[in-house]
């Protein structure tokens, strides 16, 4: 019964906390800032908008493209648009169940390519440590960005900005956390023990991409794949006149905060807006609809591929039917 309910609120509490926050951020807004929303939609230059969705389109195909390089070296070499789309399929599924998405990646690939699921399950987590490195080279960039920006040195020095601060205060409170967490390892062997091992789990999984056949053409995809992540903030940025100039530095923060609002929140429902709105205030750029804009064509984006490829993958006979036939 108490498992039962835990699993209820790992799916519910998300969403539900989206719901809010999604409430949270519309009633905030003035008359103003909803008709420059329901403008945004209609006078966006969509030539951008096209291109961050084509961009957005090839950094997905190049996922599931570098799937097959961490197969290859145990003995499984899946089609392509099979690997496509599971991978979108587990997208969407993210959307329903929180962090379901990768179980049921490894589970299509294991009915319609036969590749086990423990061994298909393990190259996904291998993938989500390179994300997690990736992810953290990201932050180190845009921290060093934020340390130069003339924005963010007025704010901190002034005390004001309300709304604008309190996104420094969670940048701060992360450098907290990070402190404290490096004092509870130092001090307390068996967290230090369980830290180690789960290091050396991570070891293992990196070594593993020096032993594949096309190690390069790996790092090239994930390079090619973080650069369409970060510069798709930068060209949706370009479909309107107040965030056409955007800064190096609020595109590093701004996709460093969303992708945090997606790690935390099904498809960052609700945070992904609010956040990225806070960081554009930071940088003096007052459009509520921007971070309103680019969630939605993401989202809606990622639930058609998503869905489409759940449908044309399960049209397929399964490898264990067609084997007892």
């Amino acid at each position: 019964m108490k498992s039962q309910l835990l699993k209820i609120l790992k799916i519910v509490l998300p969403i539900g906390i989206g719901i809010y926050l999604t409430w949270y951020f519309f009633s905030g807004l003035s008359e103003e800032e909803i008709q420059q929303t329901k403008n945004a939609f209609f006078e966006a230059n969509y030539f951008w908008i096209i291109l961050g969705v084509v961009v957005s389109f090839f950094s997905h195909l190049s996922r599931a493209y570098r799937w097959l390089f961490l197969l290859e070296p145990l003995g499984y070499k899946p089609k392509l648009k099979n690997s496509y789309h599971a991978v979108m399929a587990g997208y969407v599924i993210n959307f329903t169940v929180p962090r379901s998405g990768e179980i049921a990646r490894a589970g299509l690939l294991t009915s319609y390519e036969k590749v086990p699921f423990e061994k298909g399950f393990a190259t996904i987590v291998i993938e989500r440590v390179i994300d997690v490195i990736m992810l953290a080279i990201v932050v180190f960039i845009s921290g060093l960005l934020q340390a130069n920006s003339d924005e963010i040195s007025e704010i901190t020095k002034s005390g004001e900005g309300g709304s604008k601060m309190w996104i420094i205060y969670i940048l701060g409170g992360m450098a907290l956390f990070g402190i404290a967490g490096l004092i509870v390892y130092l001090k307390h062997a068996k967290f230090r023990a369980f830290c180690n091992e789960k290091l050396r789990g991570f070891w293992e999984g990196l070594k593993s991409i020096w032993t594949m056949k096309k190690k390069w053409a790996f790092v090239v995809h994930t390079l090619f794949i973080w650069i369409c992540y970060v510069g798709g903030i930068w060209i949706f940025a370009q479909a309107f006149p107040e965030t056409a100039g955007m800064s190096a530095g609020c595109v590093f923060a701004a996709f460093v905060v969303g992708a945090a609002a997606i790690a935390l929140l099904p498809g960052g429902i609700g945070a992904y807006p609010v956040w990225i709105t806070a960081v554009l205030a930071i940088y003096n750029i007052e459009f509520a609809a921007y971070g309103i804009f680019v969630w939605v064509i993401q989202t809606v984006l990622l639930v058609t591929l998503g869905l489409i490829s759940l449908f044309l993958i399960q049209r397929q006979p399964k490898l264990a039917e067609v084997e007892k036939s």
